[in-house]
């Protein structure tokens, strides 16, 4: 929103007949909101998975998953959005 809207906004609430009460509520939900606002901005804590300690994959996976790295891979870039989409 920008200034004049808010303004606006701010015009409005104090020309309501508000309790301390309905006041205190209205303060709540938008301290939530904002709160949530800013959380939605932010990375969410990793969580990795438990991987048993005799765990073997299988030849087809270690064929995909060993080898030299294509020419610029960003080994850092992909492990940091491959994490991000597992903590979704």
């Amino acid at each position: 929103m920008n200034t004049v809207s808010l303004n606006h906004l701010w015009t409005y609430l104090q020309g309501l007949s508000l309790t301390a009460s309905n006041q205190r509520w209205l303060a709540n939900h938008l301290m939530e909101a904002a709160e949530s606002a800013e959380n939605k901005g932010q990375k969410k804590e990793l969580v990795f998975p438990k991987i048993p300690k005799d765990y073997k994959p299988s030849p087809k996976v270690l064929a995909m998953t060993c080898g030299p790295l294509p020419k610029g891979f960003d080994l850092d870039k992909e492990l940091d959005e491959m994490w991000e989409e597992r903590a979704k």
